[in-house]
């Protein structure tokens, strides 16, 4: 395994080249099944991207959404991610809502369930935290498997949190991080070096993009 770099200083050209490479993945996926399936990192680094998309992205009636977690709140919190990804996407966007007004077990189940009827993302879009989180995959945390495909968490500042787990993540075709401001220098570096961190337990079938704005250092 090994990592791509994409680099661009300007995050405007940073996201119009990741939407470049989604869109390559889906119009692919589309032509040979008919079909596209992704997984969409949360919090704040890809609010951007996911406006450019919902302006210039062709295949929503093919595709379907899933975000690669979500905090334990109401759909309507502000820090729930399927309502970011929904709202910045638009009406038009299949996202599927993980039911965080069930039992976090039980709404973790219902999304192991629907995963295993995926079987296999064509493409998934990872974070990452300045700890080197990514999903809701935290260091030192273990991840409670409800199934194969999903997990039980708890992030530092004590939210219970469900997402995809690792082995679901490392069957996807496609896989790419972005990782863009200075924060997050040090876990970019971790990622690229073989830090002890989350994220570098991500492994794809073939190599892993890295969409930034960063250099990172020989190490």
């Amino acid at each position: 395994m090994s990592y791509r770099l994409v680099r661009r200083e300007k995050r405007e050209e940073l996201f119009g080249e990741l939407l470049e490479f989604i869109t390559g993945i889906a119009r692919r996926s589309v032509e040979r099944k008919g079909s596209f399936t992704a997984g969409l990192a949360g919090g704040s680094s890809p609010r951007n991207l996911y406006r450019k998309m919902r302006e210039n992205f062709p295949y929503w009636e093919e595709s379907y959404f899933l975000p690669t977690d979500e905090r334990c709140v109401p759909s309507t919190d502000p820090r729930s991610n399927w309502r970011m990804i929904r709202e910045l996407l638009g009406e038009r966007a299949r996202v599927y809502r993980i039911r965080t007004e069930l039992s976090p077990e039980e709404a973790c189940g219902e999304f192991d369930r629907e995963l295993s009827r995926i079987g296999r993302l064509d493409f998934i879009l990872l974070g990452i935290g300045e700890d080197g989180h990514t999903a809701s995959l935290f260091p030192r945390t273990p991840c409670e498997p409800c199934g194969v495909n999903a997990c039980l968490s708890e992030s530092p500042d004590g939210l219970k949190r469900i997402s995809m787990s690792l082995e679901f993540i490392n069957r996807s075709g496609e896989i790419a991080f972005l990782v863009f401001g200075e924060s997050k220098r040090k876990a970019l570096t971790a990622l690229i070096h073989g830090g002890d961190i989350p994220a570098r337990k991500v492994r794809g079938e073939g190599d892993i993009f890295v969409f930034t704005d960063l250099e990172v250092s020989g190490g």
